[in-house]
Parts: C-alpha cells; sequence; structure tokens
C-alpha cells in the first residue's frame, strides 16, 4: 500500500507538472476543429473554394502556443451581400456547434466516466482539459461576446435574423449550467479518479488554474473589444475568479474526493468459480 501511495504521489505530481502543456496541446485541439469546421462547412455549401486555407495568424509566440490570431478565413460580408443568409448561419454555427459544442457533449455525457478511462487516470487528465477547452471556447462566446460587432455570433444574427437576446438567454443559461457542473461534478471525479486525494496542494493548484483560464485567459477577447457590453462582460468575468474559487475551494480542496476506480485485481481475472475457491 506504502508503494502503491507512492507511486500514484509522482503520478499526481508529473500531471500537475505537465498541466500547462496538456492545456496548449488540447486548446489546440480545441481550436482547430472549431476553425476547420467553419472553413469545411464554408466549402461545402458554396461559399469559400477550398475548406483548408484558413489564415493561421502569424508566427508570433502568443500565437503559436495559444492560436490568438486564427481565423477561419470566410468572406461573411461577401456572402450576406450576395443573399446566401441560410448557407452564412449554418456556417457560423458550425465553429461552435461542431468544434466545441458537439465534442462537449460526447465527453461529458458517453466518455468521461467510463470505467475503461478511470483505470487510466493519464488519458483521464488528458481528456479533461480537452473537454474543459471545448467548454471554455463556448463560454468565450457566449455569453462574453454575444454582443461583439464582429465574430460568430453577430455572423449568425445577420444570417438568421434571430434576436441576440434570445442566444443570450438561453446560451447563458447552458454555460452556467456547465461550469457549475465542471466544479461540482467533473473537476472532483477527475481529480479523484487521477489519485489526487491526499495531494492537496496539487488540488488547489489544478483548480486555480482552471478558474483562471476560464475567467481571465478566455475573457481576453472580450477585453479587447470596444463595444460597452461586450467590454462589461469581460471585466465582470475577472471579478468573478475570487468568487468561483470561494465557492469551489471546498469541494475541489478540502473535501474528500469520489474514489479512484482501482486497477484489475487478479481475482477480477478468474472465473467466478475460481475466484470463491481462492477467497
Amino acid at each position: 500500500m506504502e508503494t502503491r501511495t507512492r507511486t500514484d504521489s509522482r503520478l499526481v505530481w508529473w500531471l500537475t507538472g505537465l498541466t500547462p502543456l496538456i492545456f496548449v496541446l488540447t486548446h489546440y485541439l480545441a481550436v482547430l476543429p472549431h476553425e476547420f469546421s467553419h472553413s469545411v462547412t464554408a466549402w461545402t455549401l458554396g461559399i469559400k473554394n477550398e475548406p483548408g486555407n484558413i489564415d493561421w495568424g502569424g508566427s508570433s509566440l502568443w500565437n503559436i502556443t495559444l492560436l490568438a490570431h486564427i481565423d477561419e478565413n470566410v468572406d461573411y460580408t461577401a456572402a450576406l451581400a450576395a443573399g446566401k443568409n441560410t448557407q452564412v448561419a449554418v456556417v457560423a454555427f458550425a465553429g461552435l456547434g461542431i468544434g466545441n459544442l458537439l465534442p462537449y457533449l460526447l465527453v461529458r455525457f458517453g466518455l468521461v466516466k467510463r470505467t475503461w478511462l478511470a483505470r487510466r487516470p493519464v488519458v483521464l487528465y488528458v481528456l479533461f482539459w480537452y473537454f474543459f477547452s471545448s467548454l471554455a471556447n463556448l463560454y468565450d462566446y457566449v455569453p462574453m461576446r454575444n454582443f461583439a460587432p464582429d465574430g460568430d455570433v453577430t455572423h449568425f444574427v445577420l444570417a438568421s435574423g434571430m434576436s441576440r437576446w434570445w442566444i443570450f438567454v438561453v446560451g447563458t443559461w447552458g454555460v452556467i449550467w456547465a461550469i457549475t457542473d465542471l466544479y461540482r461534478d467533473i473537476l472532483p471525479y477527475t481529480l479523484g479518479t487521477c489519485r489526487f486525494e491526499p495531494e492537496r496542494i496539487a488540488r488547489a493548484l489544478v483548480l486555480v488554474l482552471t478558474v483562471g483560464l476560464m475567467f481571465a485567459y478566455f475573457a481576453l477577447p472580450a477585453l479587447l473589444e470596444t463595444e460597452p457590453v461586450t467590454l462589461f462582460m469581460g471585466r465582470f468575468s475577472l471579478v468573478l475568479i475570487p468568487v468561483i474559487l470561494v465557492a469551489t475551494w471546498r469541494r475541489n480542496v478540502l473535501s474528500p474526493l469520489p474514489s479512484p476506480a482501482l486497477l484489475p485485481t487478479a481475482n477480477d481475472r478468474l472465473s467466478p468459480v475460481e475466484a470463491r475457491h481462492r477467497s
């Protein structure tokens, strides 16, 4: 048992130390499908000539590490001027819908609590950060930039005629539910299953990183806007950081975590009759 505890502790600190790299890689996995979903859908619907010619955003360190300036390279203005409203609406939705919302739903309701993953803590931990990045990208658009003068929501509104307020109310409710679920259920489950139980400092570091990234890093695009409501949303997101930390600290750092699924024992590999004899 003592050997296993030392092994689990080493695993926890390896995962904690590698978390920034894991986030960057899973952020790539969330952003690239978002942009290519726009681009490929636009090509499929005839408002773009090539599906793969996205704008990679330059070679700055900021862009290489976090894809800050990447863009799908779709001319929405020309498509709207040509009366292709339905196509624009579908393309504008595709980034979030196919690139982020669909993966979020698949991981949350189909993968994250599978027994196979519970017995592979490294895979589960990486999947958690992909799940987190998918959700954070949703938060980045709704509610953060719901009222921004440019971007996916604006393109969708201009093409569909739907009210921004409907998108804001319904989308924000869904994102609030998802973020609450993240800190109430998915994060403590992941920490427990990945053997973080006795390592409160590591648990605290992961919690602080998720809150800082969600409510500060993913608020940056809103903070860079001049539109008053969008700028307010970005600033309000920063104000939420200490509130979220206080609200989630006990559950994720101080309270007992869900017990991790144990690896198969020798009895698990025996037939029922052999197991009864062995016991």
